[in-house]
Order: structure tokens, then C-alpha cells, then sequence
């Protein structure tokens, strides 16, 4: 079981991820290195060299200065107060033979020299080891056909050289494993969140609609993600719950007009039937086969504007001449049912959108306020900008609406118990909430005290100046 998560880490995305930077990582790395290194050796080298020089050029000038038995002495006080220092000299005179020096023999080659060096060549062969040693150092022949050589055993430098390859080396094999271990342990993590949403997402198709991915506070991609889906399994649960409301609502209020279409076709068909009850019943079926056209109608047409589709039309509109229009046309309608119907419309207010859905919204919500209320109810239309903001109204002195139901009425088919026995079909303020949902606009229902306040409050983004 843990060579399989091993082997799914491993074969992920995040995984080759990882590898490809430690990769460049290591590159880069290297580089550095190599650069180090190649400085590094580069100052050792030139120390030994300036040292080996400075010493030769004190002993070649005193030679000059004072001839080749002046520095006999000096060489033999060098080797004593340096014993351990890998110094070493050599010096023959004008016939080749050596007069003082710790090497044995050494070819007499003007400049620098750079060579293999064993303990057989030396008589301090104490200080050398078992390994590989190289003599650096630098030669000088003088007129009279004497040679000298001052040189050292650069065994010291090598050896720091391999010390630095070895950590640079070991440095970066660990520094590889661990970004591999750090990518694995990230993409078991990885996977262990695509399989919270995997399992989570499988529950929910099986039907426990409830289950939700766990969320571990830390803000990264995946935990965004998963608040994202969550989001996305409420809102489909609540679409899931308004769907089986809304086939509820149809079920209701399709059965009585349908029970009645049902009776009033088969009174007519009845054995005696009369010519007038024949044409009741039929002019009775047809008015219930118009209800039931209206309500196809008003569901046809919200899916219509749910689609988006008329995004595409908008338009600058005059909002303060459609609420004027709205507000001519149902004056007489409020003033015949009793009801008092004031306006207070600010003039010059434009906004971008569909003009002829905006008409629907602010004529449906008028309609509710003059259907729903009793006699002597005060109803008024607003619109005005505050700030540039544009808030438009429509508000009555009636018995208003729950609270706890005041979202619910957006739903579709969904009235109150107060509302089932006067005309309609529940439509009307779920056409209201779509085209509020096209244009961005926001609805909100409040107390009047007495009566409700429907708060039209219109996006900055739609305002037309």
C-alpha cells in the first residue's frame, strides 16, 4: 500500500515539478562551485608562488651580491628554523656538485618548476607520507654555471583542493535528496487533498449531497480550491433544493386548473348536456388552458433571460422615463381597486441595459403591491441618486411579508398562504429576481412600517452618464 502512494507521488505533476528544480537547482549550484573552487585555488597557488619567489629572490641576490658560499649558511639556518614546513632547496655549485639543500638531486632548469615528488628525493623524507606530492617551485642559474632551487611541497594545497571537491560533492548529492524528499512528501500531500476531493465528490454523486471537502486553514492553491468546490456543492445542493420546490409548487398549482380543464371536458361530453353548459364548459377550459400557457410562458421566459443571452442588447436606457411609463400605467389600476398611488421620480437618470425587461421588473413589482394589499393602501414609486448610486423603489402601507420568507418569494411558484386564493401563479418575483441577475442589479425587501419596501439599488458599472 505505501510503494503504491510512493509510486502515485512519485508520477505526479508536482513531483516532476520538484525534480526539474532541484535539477536547475543543482546546475546552479555546481556553477557556483566551480566558480569557487577555481578562485579558491587559484589564491592557494599564487600564496605558494609568492612565497617560493620571495624567498629565491632573497637568496639570488645575496649570491650576486656577496657569491654562491654567502648562502650555504642561510639555507642550513632556513631548514633548521622551518623543519616541518615542506620548504625545500637545492644548491650546486659552478661543477654540479650539491653544497647545500635538503633534495638530492635536482636538474638545473631556470624558471618555474612544477613536478612529481617522492621521498626518495629528500633527506627530510620523515615528512612526507604515503601519497602523491608535488613540488612547486622556482630555478635559477647563475652566470658562473651555479644552480639553485627554491621550492615547496604543495601536498598542503592539493589536499585542501580535494577537501573542497569532497564537501562541494557531498554537499550536493545531500542537497538533491533532500529537494527529491521535500517534492515527495509534497505531492503525497498533494495527492492526499485529490483524494479528499475525489472521495468527497464521489459521495455526493451517490447521493449524500451533504459531504464536503475538509479545509485545513492554510490558505495555499489547494485549500482554495477546496473552499471553491465547497462552494460549488452548496450552491448545487441549494439549485438541487429550489428544483425540488419549484417541481412541488408546479405539482400544486398545476392540479387544480388541470382537475378543472379535466371536469368542466367531461361535463360537456356528458349523455344530455345542453348547448350553454356544453359552451360554459368549453369557454372554461380554454380560459384554464390559457392559465396554464401563461405560466409555460413565464418559465420559457425566465430561462430566457437566466441564458444571458440578452446581455447582448443592452443599451443605454432612460430609467427615469420607464418608471414614469410604469407609473402611468397602473395609476388607474391602483385608483380602481382604491388604493392611493404616488410617484416620485427623479428626472434624468440613464443606465445601460434591457429596456424592455426593466419595464417587466418594475411593472411586476408594482402589480404585487396593488394585487396584495387590501383597500386604502398608500403605494409609492421612487428613484433617485445619491452619490452616484441609483436606488429606485416601489413601497406600500399593506400587510408585507414575513421575514423569514422574504428571500423565499423569489422562488418560483412560491407564495404566501395569504396570496393562494387571489390570481397569479408565483411568477412574477422570480421574473423580477432574474432580470435583477442579468443586469447585476440588487433586490431587497424591507419593512415599511407598516407595509413593504422593495430596494432597487443599481451596479456603478451600469450607470450611463
Amino acid at each position: 500500500m505505501r510503494y503504491a502512494k510512493t509510486l502515485r507521488a512519485i508520477r505526479t505533476t508536482n513531483f516532476r515539478l520538484s525534480v526539474l528544480f532541484a535539477a536547475v537547482f543543482a546546475l546552479s549550484f555546481a556553477i557556483l562551485i566551480v566558480i569557487v573552487y577555481i578562485t579558491a585555488s587559484s589564491a592557494m597557488r599564487h600564496q605558494v608562488r609568492q612565497t617560493v619567489e620571495e624567498d629565491a629572490q632573497t637568496l639570488t641576490e645575496e649570491v650576486r651580491t656577496d657569491g654562491l658560499s654567502s648562502i650555504i649558511s642561510d639555507i642550513d639556518e632556513r631548514l633548521r628554523s622551518a623543519a616541518g614546513s615542506a620548504r625545500y632547496y637545492y644548491l650546486a655549485d659552478a661543477q654540479g656538485n650539491r653544497v647545500a639543500g635538503n633534495l638530492k638531486a635536482m636538474t638545473a632548469q631556470a624558471g618555474w618548476i612544477t613536478r612529481p615528488f617522492t621521498a626518495a628525493e629528500t633527506d627530510d623524507a620523515s615528512l612526507l607520507t604515503d601519497e602523491d606530492h608535488e613540488l612547486w617551485g622556482l630555478g635559477t642559474k647563475f652566470d658562473d654555471g651555479a644552480f639553485l632551487f627554491v621550492g615547496q611541497d604543495a601536498f598542503a594545497t592539493i589536499t585542501t583542493q580535494e577537501a573542497i571537491l569532497a564537501s562541494i560533492g557531498w554537499s550536493l548529492v545531500i542537497a538533491l535528496l533532500v529537494a527529491i524528499a521535500a517534492g515527495a512528501f509534497a505531492s503525497r500531500r498533494f495527492l492526499s487533498k485529490i483524494d479528499a476531493i475525489n472521495v468527497t465528490s464521489t459521495a455526493i454523486m451517490e447521493g449524500r449531497r451533504r459531504e464536503r471537502i475538509p479545509t485545513e486553514g492554510t490558505a495555499d492553491e489547494l485549500d482554495r480550491l477546496s473552499a471553491n468546490l465547497n462552494r460549488l456543492f452548496d450552491s448545487n445542493e441549494s439549485l438541487l433544493e429550489s428544483l425540488k420546490q419549484v417541481t412541488t409548487n408546479i405539482a400544486h398549482d398545476l392540479r387544480s386548473p388541470l382537475s378543472r380543464l379535466k371536469q368542466g371536458l367531461e361535463a360537456s361530453i356528458q349523455p344530455g348536456s345542453s348547448k350553454k353548459i356544453q359552451e360554459q364548459a368549453i369557454n372554461s377550459a380554454i380560459d384554464e388552458a390559457d392559465r396554464l400557457l401563461a405560466i409555460s410562458s413565464g418559465l420559457l421566459r425566465i430561462a430566457q433571460i437566466e441564458s444571458g443571452s440578452r446581455r447582448k442588447g443592452f443599451k443605454p436606457v432612460e430609467l427615469s422615463e420607464v418608471l414614469e411609463r410604469v407609473g402611468e400605467a397602473y395609476r388607474p389600476v391602483a385608483e380602481d381597486q382604491g388604493k392611493i398611488f404616488a410617484a416620485a421620480i427623479e428626472p434624468g437618470i440613464r443606465i445601460v441595459g434591457d429596456q424592455d425587461l426593466l419595464v417587466q421588473m418594475f411593472a411586476n413589482l408594482v402589480e404585487n403591491a396593488i394585487h396584495h394589499t387590501p383597500r386604502d393602501t398608500q403605494i409609492q414609486l421612487g428613484l433617485r441618486s445619491i452619490e452616484s448610486e441609483i436606488f429606485a423603489e416601489v413601497a406600500d402601507s399593506g400587510p408585507g411579508i414575513p421575514t423569514d420568507q422574504r428571500e423565499k418569494v423569489f422562488e418560483r411558484f412560491y407564495r404566501l398562504d395569504a396570496s393562494r386564493a387571489t390570481p397569479g401563479n408565483g411568477l412574477g418575483l422570480s421574473l423580477v429576481s432574474a432580470v435583477a441577475s442579468l443586469h447585476g442589479i440588487e433586490v431587497a425587501l424591507e419593512d415599511n412600517l407598516p407595509g413593504l419596501r422593495a430596494i432597487v439599488r443599481f451596479p456603478a458599472t451600469r450607470i450611463q452618464n
